[in-house]
């Protein structure tokens, strides 16, 4: 194995593989260190992937629940928890086996172990000593946050870890937190017949999400009797007999039978000892610019430990214009691969679907633009009718002065899918006329951008 590199990629996610890729297929010469138990990164083994297929068999079950709405008399089903937990695994392990043949396939090493920075551009990996390169690119992805709560660590409680296992099915659980994991854990265990609390910290109920968007969700949770609480933080946590007693707030207490932390997650940076590749003490994110570079010039970052928004298309993207600006510098030539924060996304799987996309208005105030916007609803939209969506609707934003399209969101049925017809719109900078001179087919769901970009128009004047 050699010892020098033209690049270190630490982390085999999804950021760290299109760093490698994109890096060795420009020529350089590239190694991987993943430490990992298992390869394939967060979102195949423990993210994205095993969460979707758990939530499809619960929308499955909910939808006959919800059956009669179309004129179909359905008993109430049931729920075989094997199965489930099988067809989950068979599509888990068909994404990791693409992942770990693309690792050990690929025209870069691997290296499987631990590594730390012993200097400013050595690391060293158990196993395997000291290793150097001209540039590194951070790619650890992130963890889970645990709070100090009182009782909670000696509590037999579940993080999103131990949710993709679906050890159980409760019958009753309370999920703190009101993020992408929280909300979709939620909805997974309504879903699969459990009787869930959601606890926020604070109102609305989806914080950075469009507000009317939030509060659409808050009424799909009534409707399903998922029970909120607001304002009232985890202060206690107390276990006997299989059962959960919580503190909120000031003196309320609520029970379950199972207890599920969802209050975020953290960059995954601590093991690596930065401080000794120039970085201050305490670090809690690698925190990088446009180009992914971080305050010392040859130490990159892409993904869940430097990125803004947690999303793989970000890492993937960051991942990329890594490895083709380190290609550039070892050219002696100026980096010019950016990640374009306007190309943010964020989905969240629950029934129906969340979606926010591009600058919320805040975001285009604070850049300069003069935002406007316009909502439309799905029951007063065609194919939104025909599917019963009740609360559903969508928003759309664009800049008074000339037009364009800066943002949108949207709460609906499979919402996430159809929003990228306006993610193209940002990536094409078009205005909302431009975005209407495209046609849509009718009647979709998909339709409903056309409808609010009419609204927005008129507005705009």
């Amino acid at each position: 194995m050699e010892s020098h590199y033209d690049i270190i990629v630490i982390g085999g996610g999804s950021g760290g593989y299109a760093a490698a890729k994109k890096a060795s297929d420009l020529g350089l010469n590239v190694a991987v260190i993943d430490g990992a138990k298992e390869l394939g990164g967060l979102c195949i083994l423990r993210g994205c992937m095993p969460t979707k297929a758990l939530l499809e068999s619960s929308n499955r079950m909910r939808a006959i629940r919800e059956a009669e709405e179309f004129g179909i008399q359905a008993s109430a089903p049931t729920l075989d928890l094997k199965a489930v937990r099988d067809r989950k695994s068979r599509l888990i392990n068909e994404f990791q086996k693409w992942r770990v043949k693309g690792l050990n396939k690929g025209d870069f090493s691997l290296i499987r172990g631990s590594a730390r920075f012993v200097s400013s551009h050595e690391v060293e990996v158990e196993g395997h000593g000291k290793l150097s390169a001209k540039y590194f690119i951070v790619a650890t992805g992130s963890q889970e946050v645990i709070p100090p709560v009182p009782g909670l660590t000696e509590s037999p409680f579940w993080t999103s870890d131990d949710i993709v296992t679906l050890p159980k099915v409760p019958e009753s659980v309370v999920v703190v937190g009101t993020g992408a994991i929280g909300m979709e854990s939620a909805f997974l265990f309504e879903g699969l017949g459990s009787k869930v609390t959601i606890i926020s910290r604070s109102r609305p109920l989806l914080s950075g999400i469009e507000h009317s968007i939030s509060e659409a969700m808050e009424k799909r949770c009534q409707d399903l009797g998922i029970n909120i609480i607001f304002e009232k933080p985890l202060r206690q946590v107390d276990y006997q007999n299989e059962e959960f007693m919580l503190t909120l707030g000031e003196d309320e207490q609520i029970s379950c039978e199972q207890l599920v932390m969802a209050v975020g997650r953290k960059p995954n940076i601590a093991g690596l000892e930065l401080q000794k590749a120039g970085f201050p003490e305490g670090l809690r994110r690698l925190e990088i610019d446009s180009f992914c570079q971080s305050s010392q010039p040859h130490i990159f970052g892409v993904g869940d430990c430097s990125s803004p928004l947690a999303v793989v298309h970000l890492a993937v993207m960051q991942g990329e214009a890594a490895g083709e600006n380190i290609a550039a510098l070892l050219k002696d030539e100026a980096m010019t691969e950016t990640w374009d924060p306007r190309l943010n996304m964020i989905g969240i799987f629950t029934d129906p679907e969340v979606v926010q996309l591009g600058l919320s208005d805040q975001e285009a105030k604070n850049a300069g633009y003069d935002p406007v916007s316009a909502s439309y609803r799905f029951d007063d939209q065609g194919k939104g009718e025909i599917v019963g969506e009740k609360h559903g609707l969508v928003r759309l934003s664009a800049d008074r002065t000339t037009g364009k399209i800066l943002g949108a969101s949207g709460m609906g049925p499979h919402v996430i899918d159809y929003a990228h017809t306006i993610m193209v719109a940002l990536h094409q900078e078009l205005s909302v006329a431009d975005f209407l001179k495209i046609p849509s087919y009718h009647p979709t769901l998909g339709e409903i951008w056309t409808y609010v970009a009419e609204e927005l128009l008129e507005e705009l004047g």
